[in-house]
Parts: C-alpha cells; structure tokens; sequence
C-alpha cells in the first residue's frame, strides 16, 4: 500500500526537485528576455491547466460523481485559476497577489505530504499521480514567477491575499450550500484529521507568515536600493562627512601657505 515516504514517494520527490530546481536555475541564467519568459510562464499555466483538468476527470471516475469535476478544494481551484491567469494576465497582475501564495504552499505541503496517496496501490493511478503533478507544477509556477520578478511581493497588494481567500470561501459556501458538496474547501472539517488545523486557523498562520515574508522583501529590496543609489553618487554618507569635515582644514592650510609664499 502507498503511503507518504515510502519508497516511490521519496523517488519521487528527488525527480520531481532534480527537475525542479535544475530548470529554474537554467532560466534565471539563461534567459534575459521579457518575451521568452512570458512565454515560458504562458506554456508552464498551460500544462498546468491540462494537469488540472486531467486530476478533476480523474477524481470523477475515481468518486463515480461527474459533480466532482468543481473544484472544491483551495489547491484545486487555485491551480485552475493560476493555470488561466499565468496564459492571459500580464505580469505582476493584481490576482497573482493572491494565487501564488495560495498556489506555493499548497504545492509546498502537497508536495512533501500528500494525504491521497492511499486512495489506491497504484503510485500512477490517474487521481493519484494527476493530483502530485498539479500540485508540483503550481508551486513550481509560483516559484518562478517570484524568483523572476514576473511577480513582485509588494506590501500595497497584499491585500489581495486575505480578500482572495474570503472569496474562496465564499465559493465553498456556495458549493455546500447550492450544490450540496461535503467539506468544500474544508469548511467544518480540519485540514489534518484529529488536529486543530481548521480552515481559519490555518488561513491565519498562512497570511501571517506571508506578510512577514513580504514585509522582509520589501525590507531588504529597499535598503540594496538605497545602498547602490549611495555607491552611484559617490562617496557613502560617513565619508562624506569626512571629506565635509576636512575641507576646512584644506582650506586654511591653503590660505596659510599663501602666505609664506607672499
């Protein structure tokens, strides 16, 4: 039986970073060009699109309920919507703000604790493998268009995180409600069985650590700013002090020798 950390797991996990962190160095270095990127990025929203339809088909055959082609978790719906924005937004649009976050740790979690993998004994199992892939491929997503600079952590739209989840949640609602979904979007139910991990508190922990994220970005963003605009006029603040300090000296050692001259 599968299980988190068992052996096609841990393969997994080593191909899946190998591939990972191999391909976002080769971009970083290599590619310079605006337009090559945004098409990388566009290609990259398109499988991710085909890898979440592929997973909702899937968990349909696997339920026997064609209703189970909603998405109706955070990371299901979040792939979904990242998937459509990354192929027609331009960069550092408003709701990347929002789904990258999202997108990165769910990825993240998914990634090193998939839940699912005991759905059945095969690793390729299409709800199984489709549901790894997508996962993976949002957090790799996220990941590079944070580490491009595609997307901007910025303190001004990060805003648009909490408000992005309450219309999750305001989505999930609408799927109990109208549609009779169980637990959509983990609504009265923790996301880890048996733990507190609860939607909201788990939502609290994720915009906490964001926004300290983001707030440190911005922090250090502007103090190289500032350092570089420094080194660009000349001489740093404590040595323009100094020179200021010393002109007068020069000054009337000029003066003097004036006068023995004289």
């Amino acid at each position: 039986m599968l299980h988190v950390y068992g052996w096609q797991h841990i393969v997994y996990l080593i191909v899946f970073f190998g591939a990972f962190a191999g391909s976002l160095a080769a971009i970083l270095l290599k590619v310079k060009n605006e337009k090559i990127l945004r098409e990388i990025i566009r290609g990259i929203g398109g499988f991710l699109f085909v890898l979440i339809v592929w997973n909702r088909i899937a968990i349909c055959i696997h339920r026997n309920d064609w209703w189970a082609l909603i998405p109706d978790s955070f990371c299901g719906i979040s792939s979904f919507c990242l998937s459509i924005c990354a192929m027609f937004l331009k960069r550092d649009s408003l709701p990347f703000h929002c789904l990258c976050y999202i997108a990165f740790w769910g990825g993240a979690i998914t990634t090193f604790y998939p839940d699912f993998l005991g759905q059945n004994p095969s690793f390729f199992y299409p709800a199984t493998i489709s549901g790894l892939l997508h996962h993976g491929v949002g957090f790799y997503l996220s990941t590079l268009m944070l580490a491009t600079g595609y997307v901007k952590p910025s303190l001004k739209k990060f805003y648009a995180f909490p408000v992005g989840l309450c219309i999750f949640m305001v989505y999930g609602l609408f799927l109990i409600d109208a549609l009779k979904f169980e637990h959509a979007m983990y609504i009265g139910t923790p996301l880890v069985k048996g733990t507190f991990l609860t939607w909201y508190v788990v939502a609290a922990m994720l915009i906490a650590v964001t926004l300290a994220g983001v707030y440190g970005y911005e922090y250090f963003m502007k103090k190289n700013a500032a350092k570089k605009t420094q080194e660009q006029n000349g001489a740093l603040p404590d040595e323009r002090e100094a020179q200021e300090n010393a002109l007068p000296e020069e000054q009337a050692e000029t003066r003097d020798g004036g006068r023995i001259d004289e």
